[in-house]
């Protein structure tokens, strides 16, 4: 069960922190991966441990916020290995600011990366899996996307996610006769590159306070979700946004 020997992954944001674990992840099931961000140093070393583990990498350096390097990325990947089975929309980051004092070119900058490349790369790749009616998309959004965090002022950020859900949403209800799902995965926190061990321990406080199990994500506790997602298995799961956050939007 969940094996993707055969399939062709391709995740964003692939060369570090949580893209990487979900490349890793898919990798370990058998799947080809491509791997896109804009660092192709960082892409070239995610695809050695790939290799190194008997796996295949692609590395294809691009910028999800410009929807010709999307086109020409996917054209890439297609004419390297026919298909694309699987999408997972992991590119972010965001902002911070007051609402009252963030700058405009902020907010759009954040909206770009977060909501827009989402997008983009959902619009071109998934062209490819309808033409073969079969897919999965899976969207990576957040906790944040489902509510505010007065801790923290980040705003794009959340109204970004909150946007992702609903674009899921949508395109789960366009594909469902098609063959293609689209699902969403909200984790909670975990380090990432944006979030350091010392963003991680100065945000310490509020995560244990806010979280049932009173600690923050640890590497490898999205990647059953990312599998579960991205099988042949979960062909009936389409239009779910599921938490992977130690209970915080339980309570």
């Amino acid at each position: 069960m969940f094996d993707l020997t055969g399939d062709v992954a391709v995740v964003t944001g692939s060369g570090t922190g949580l893209g990487r674990q979900h490349a890793l992840a898919l990798a370990k099931q058998g799947a080809k991966v491509a791997l896109l961000g804009r660092r192709q140093e960082k892409l070239d070393a995610v695809a050695a441990e790939i290799e190194a583990l008997g796996g295949e990498a692609f590395p294809v350096s691009t910028d999800v916020t410009d929807p010709k390097q999307v086109e020409a990325a996917r054209d890439k990947i297609v004419a390297k290995w026919g298909k694309v089975d699987i999408l997972v929309n992991n590119a972010g980051g965001g902002e911070a600011g007051p609402i009252s004092e963030l700058a405009e070119d902020a907010w759009l900058r954040s909206l770009d990366l977060d909501l827009n490349g989402v997008f983009y790369c959902t619009k071109y790749f998934s062209q490819v899996m309808l033409e073969k009616g079969y897919g999965r998309v899976i969207n990576i959004a957040s906790i944040l996307g489902k509510g505010g965090l007065p801790e923290l002022p980040i705003s794009p950020y959340c109204t970004a996610k909150g946007g992702i859900i609903n674009f899921t949403r949508q395109a789960a209800a366009e594909w469902a006769l098609k063959g293609v799902t689209c699902n969403a995965l909200c984790p909670g926190f975990f380090a990432s590159e944006a979030n350091t061990p010392e963003a991680m321990e100065n945000m310490n406080g509020f995560i244990t306070a806010r979280t049932p199990m009173q600690r923050p994500g640890e590497p490898g506790e999205l990647d059953s979700s990312i599998i579960y997602l991205a099988a042949h298995e979960s062909s009936y799961v389409t239009g779910s946004i599921i938490t992977c956050d130690g209970g915080w939007t339980a309570v």
